[in-house]
């Protein structure tokens, strides 16, 4: 492994550990503040909202300074950010507070999101082979070394500002021990006024529209598992975060194997398959609490219904953001800026209309509504980078500073 894809690597593992000790914390974060699920939906919203504030200096930033330079700033931001969630959860903050936190939480993970997944396109291309798979694997096996870590903490009974304090010492160690070797921009990613933002072409669109679907799905599971097992299946303290931790262990597993599978059996019929999968696991884990089982016999039903949905979100996303990172039409970063507020307008939906179809009915009801909505993505046609009988990109050398 080359040291500049070493260093994009680490960075895609330092947003794991954090953004996972995060999501862990959000049920603690629930209790803490005695939230019902509609202002639990309100206080996630804040996160999309940030988020999608965002976009609108993201690409141009990326575009004036480079991807490495913006992906400095980000992490410093970023870590900023968690370092207030931190204070959140030490001086009980009030509501407000906590909505403003979360959103800048969120609006400086997508620079750095953005920014990240442009370094990554770099390294693939002079890879001359489709690796970002391998990348998002890595964000998510630290998403499950921070769910275990939830998990423990949760038998010890280690609070979450505790938690948060040592992964913001980890975060910070690797930050600056990897620094040197972020590559520099090539020139897809730092041609002169290619930062703009452009009408995308039809291909793009449809990748933005699919990312709109899978981002979507991927916060329903993700962002409300801790909240399901709590309040519908009823799961004692020490078995709540089991449903994170097979989310993210089959997702880890699931993007190892997606550069290979895409490879050989082409991105469109893996894209299709695995959204199928998404489906099943999300009906299995929903239907759980209505089949009359036992306490134990029912949080195993739901964490293998939610295992299965983990690897099956694994390589839907890295599809999409490796066909996003090779197009022409635009650059790399205002690419990626296009899909990735496709992606996060799902996002921005999602929380509050869980939220307020759970109030109405019940959790089961409100997230099987996402569970119909990725179907969709399985008719949706995604014509996705290394398909069989497509040319492969070429290696390209590192730019010359």
């Amino acid at each position: 492994m080359s040291s500049e894809r070493a260093a994009v690597a680490a960075h895609f593992a330092l947003l794991g550990l954090v953004c996972a000790t995060w999501g862990s914390s959000i049920d603690d974060a629930k209790l803490l503040l005695g939230l019902d699920e509609r202002k639990l939906g309100w206080l996630l919203f804040s996160g999309p909202a940030g988020c999608l504030a965002s976009f609108a200096f993201a690409s141009a930033l990326t575009a004036k300074f480079g991807s490495r330079s913006c992906l400095i700033l980000s992490t410093i931001l970023y870590l900023a950010s968690t370092a207030g969630g931190m204070v959140c959860f030490l001086s009980r903050a009030s509501f407000p507070f906590w909505c403003a936190t979360t959103a800048c939480l969120a609006a400086t993970g997508n620079l750095f999101n953005i920014s990240m997944n442009t370094q990554a396109g770099i390294v693939e291309r002079r890879a001359g082979r489709t690796i970002m798979g391998s990348f998002h694997a890595i964000f998510s096996l630290m998403c499950l070394v921070a769910s275990v870590g939830a998990v423990s903490a949760s038998y010890l009974g280690v609070p979450p500002e505790c938690r948060l304090s040592a992964v913001l010492v980890i975060a910070v160690v690797v930050h600056l021990s990897f620094l040197r070797w972020l590559p520099k921009d090539d020139d897809m990613a730092a041609k002169p006024g290619r930062g703009r933002l452009r009408l995308p072409d039809a291909q793009l669109l449809v990748v933005g529209l699919a990312a709109l679907v899978v981002i979507a799905c991927e916060g329903a599971i993700n962002n409300w598992v801790g909240v399901f097992y709590h309040d519908s299946l009823g799961a004692p303290p020490g078995q709540v975060k089991w449903g994170y931790c097979a989310v993210g262990a089959m997702t880890a597993l699931g993007r190892f194997s997606a550069d290979p599978l895409v490879n050989r059996y082409g991105a469109g019929k893996v894209f299709h398959s695995y959204s199928l999968l998404v489906a099943i696991g999300m009906a299995t884990a929903l239907s759980s609490p209505f089949l009359g089982l036992s306490p134990l016999p029912l949080v195993l039903m739901a964490t293998g219904g939610y295992g299965i949905a983990g690897f099956g979100i694994s390589a839907l996303v890295p599809i999409l953001y490796s066909k996003t990172n090779k197009t022409t039409s635009m650059s790399a970063a205002s690419a990626l800026t296009f899909v990735g507020a496709m992606g996060f307008a799902g996002s921005f939906m999602v929380s509050p209309a869980i939220g307020c179809i759970a109030n109405a009915t019940n959790l089961s009801v409100a997230l099987g509504v996402f569970a119909a909505l990725i179907l969709t993505c399985a008719f949706l046609r995604i014509d996705g980078t290394a398909c069989r009988g497509e040319p492969r990109c070429t290696p390209v050398a590192p730019r010359k500073p």
